[in-house]
């Protein structure tokens, strides 16, 4: 009897050993993912996002033939160094929804000439969504789709004289679509970083000109009237925090 007792105690003090870890368990699988050190991510929330890297132009400002200019993209601008912010939520830890901002240095593709300043710049805005699989706890590969509003501008600079003169040359128009597709390589249950692929397909539809000549200004627009498509290809690296 004092046997099947003592059996009977060990019996139920490993019972009640075991209920937290099993209990625990569960918890981590229902939040949906953990780390090796059994941390673990909400199924959602809000998250901030930070690119940056490389764009090659592809494609045409117009689609109207002209002697004195090239009209493809790429013999005006030759690359793009971008910067992107982005913020938006997860509903579950696969389907994200956001918005965001991008400010890009323009490479020209010629030089200025002596005496004259130029610098160009591009922005870029909208809002996408993206589909992350969870491969692993560390590794989440993922794609999106955009859609946004792009602003080229090329400003020039230079002193005739007496006179500052300045000048300001924009093209803008719609982003139809971007198609996005990354690697991110989980440091944290919240922090991720990894490489990124963008294609973006667009049209300008207008160009407008403004500067200042000694005190005069000039500020005029006007649609483009034999539009063309062009592209963009981003890559790079992309960090985000999920909150």
């Amino acid at each position: 009897m004092k046997s099947r007792t003592q059996w009977m105690l060990c019996s139920l003090s490993f019972a009640l050993a075991a209920s937290p870890a099993l209990a625990q368990d569960g918890e981590d699988t229902d939040s949906g993912y953990s780390d090796d050190s059994g941390e673990s991510s909400e199924g959602g929330g809000f998250a901030l996002g930070l690119r940056a890297g490389l764009g090659i132009p592809f494609g045409k400002f117009t689609s109207e033939e002209s002697a004195s200019a090239s009209n493809k993209v790429s013999d005006t601008f030759s690359a793009a160094i971008p910067l992107q912010v982005e913020a938006g939520y997860f509903f579950n830890p696969n389907i994200y929804v956001g918005a965001y901002f991008q400010y890009g240095i323009l490479s020209l593709k010629d030089d200025c000439p002596d005496q004259v300043d130029c610098s160009a710049s591009q922005l870029r805005f909208g809002a996408n969504v993206a589909y992350h699989f969870q491969a692993t706890p560390k590794i989440d590969p993922w794609v999106g789709l955009g859609i946004g509003y792009e602003i080229a501008s090329q400003t020039t600079s230079a002193t005739v004289g007496n006179t500052d003169v300045e000048a300001t040359a924009s093209v803008k128009g719609l982003e139809f679509v971007s198609a996005q597709g990354g690697l991110d390589f989980r440091i944290t249950p919240a922090f991720s970083v990894g490489p990124y692929l963008t294609y973006t397909l667009g049209q300008y539809s207008t160009v407008s000109i403004s500067g200042e000549s000694g005190g005069n200004e000039r500020d005029e627009s006007e649609d483009i009237e034999e539009k063309a498509m062009h592209s963009w290809v981003y890559g790079g690296v992309r960090m985000q925090m999920r909150f």
